[in-house]
């Protein structure tokens, strides 16, 4: 649909100017009239609109379920609350996918069907809604999401927290070797050229690959984001993605760490969704999309043919191979004890616990390791200088 910008005023007479996507003029204005404002001008509105900083995050969207959450709970109806964030919504990309959303609800579609045609709201998000409204339980349903989406995003901070320093780290270690070799070194390979002395082999040997960085510098530069830029493409193919996909279950620790975070990201969708009155069907396929690993995802296939036979859950999880003994374990002991939903929430909370621990312990091995590595490149970089500097001075080593 074409995106439309307008002037507007209400019934207190404040201007309105908004961006808004419609089928045309004419039902544009019709929807406005409806919502009490009396339209000043209309015109077709750059589709540049949402620009890196009005791209919408899984926080946006944590923030408009709380506000969602806090005026249904205060009483208004959903179709008011969701004029009222339509209104006061910090940005204006969400802003306007709210007042389609409104728009919707007004021409009798359900919410989960209003937010179902818009790809900021997770599959995840649009099934729970829709339980909540088929339920009746819409508003302890959004409560649910708050949740829900507060630990996952949470989770998310604390690993990319514990890999900021050794990131960090490598960026200044590799900026402080490229200093060394673009600006320092060429300048004692000058004073060594005009002092016409020999020079020892290790100066020698540094001076020439610090001549070659400096003169082809772009070449690498170029060459290290061609790479990355291939990468990433082939990644996105659905051959590269298999291909990634089986890599890290094969390398010994990306595998563990990949494992615990499918285990926690698949328990906390299940549960939440059980939890929330969607069908065990439907959640099973909604948390095989989220795991993001296609090998793993194939396999669980077994998950919901096992399901749909009647053999409950645990027997099908077993035999799918997919998860650890231990797994299997829990989720058996809590089918028993007809807790499954409090079952995969607690797997979640264990796992999420495991991953951000084994990520801390990697992180701990792995920082001293850089330093090291760094200080021994720094170390060389310096001794073959002072090598140089030493023969020209007739010292002795």
């Amino acid at each position: 649909m074409p995106v439309y910008s307008y002037e507007a005023v209400d019934s207190s007479g404040k201007k309105i100017k908004e961006t808004i996507s419609s089928a045309d003029e004419d039902t544009l204005k019709s929807t406005l009239r409806g919502m009490g404002l009396v339209p000043l001008s209309i015109r077709v509105s750059e589709a540049r609109e949402l620009s890196l900083f009005q791209r919408i995050s899984n926080e946006d969207i944590l923030i408009f379920t709380q506000e969602l959450g806090n005026l249904l709970e205060s009483g208004l109806p959903i179709d008011r609350a969701l004029y009222v964030l339509s209104e006061h919504s910090e940005k204006k990309a969400l802003r306007a996918i709210i007042k389609e959303v409104y728009i919707d609800i007004q021409r009798g579609n359900t919410l989960s069907n209003a937010m179902a045609k818009h790809k900021v709201f997770p599959r995840l998000y649009i099934n729970m809604i829709k339980a909540g409204e088929s339920g009746g339980i819409l508003e302890v349903v959004i409560k649910r999401l708050v949740g829900f989406l507060e630990t996952s995003i949470n989770f998310k901070k604390e690993i990319v927290s514990a890999l900021i320093y050794p990131i960090l780290l490598t960026v200044v270690g590799g900026l402080a070797v490229a200093v060394l070799m673009l600006y320092v070194i060429p300048n004692f390979a000058q004073i060594f050229s005009d002092m016409g002395q020999t020079l020892p082999l290790p100066t020698l040997i540094l001076m020439k690959v610090s001549s070659l960085f400096a003169s082809y510098w772009w070449v690498f530069l170029g060459g290290f984001v061609a790479v990355i830029f291939l990468i990433r493409g082939y990644a996105r193919t659905a051959e590269g993605k298999s291909y990634f996909d089986n890599l890290k279950l094969k390398v010994p620790v990306l595998k563990k760490l990949s494992m615990k975070f499918i285990i926690a990201r698949f328990s906390r969708t299940f549960g939440t969704l059980l939890q929330s009155g969607v069908p065990i069907l439907e959640a099973i396929r909604v948390s095989r999309d989220v795991i993001d690993n296609d090998v793993i995802a194939e396999r669980l296939v077994v998950l919901e043919e096992g399901v749909s036979k009647g053999k409950g859950i645990s027997v099908p999880l077993r035999e799918s191979g997919v998860f650890p003994a231990i797994f299997n374990q829990m989720v058996a002991v809590g089918e028993e004890a007809g807790r499954l939903e409090e079952t995969f929430l607690l797997i979640a909370d264990r796992f999420e616990a495991d991953t951000k621990n084994l990520i801390k312990r990697f992180v701990s091995l792995f920082e001293p390791v850089l330093i090291l590595l760094m200080g021994i490149v720094v170390g060389l970089i310096v001794i073959s200088m002072l090598m140089g500097i030493f023969s020209i001075n007739e010292m002795p080593l």
